[in-house]
């Protein structure tokens, strides 16, 4: 592994994430594709995670929750034992 300095770094996940065959990848897939490509610096995981954050487009696509809201359900203690 070649260790390679910050600025440098950042620079390479910034090409793996939005490059130009970059599909925004999340955190560890990110930080192991440049580890696989064989660079290494102190700080990757950290620099990946703020970068992800602050991807609009990762923002707006992420995980959303499909589910609308509404109120709790509660089950009766009797129904598990209605059998």
């Amino acid at each position: 592994m070649k260790c390679i300095p910050h600025e440098e770094g950042k620079f390479l996940l910034e090409e793996i994430h939005a490059g130009t065959c970059g599909n925004h990848v999340a955190l560890r897939a990110l930080v192991g594709k440049a580890f696989i490509s064989g660079f290494y610096w102190p700080t990757s995981l950290a620099d990946a995670e703020s970068l992800v954050r602050q991807c609009v487009k990762c923002q707006f696509f992420g995980k959303q929750m499909k589910v609308l809201a509404h109120s709790l359900i509660t089950i009766p203690p009797s129904w598990p034992f209605a059998c």
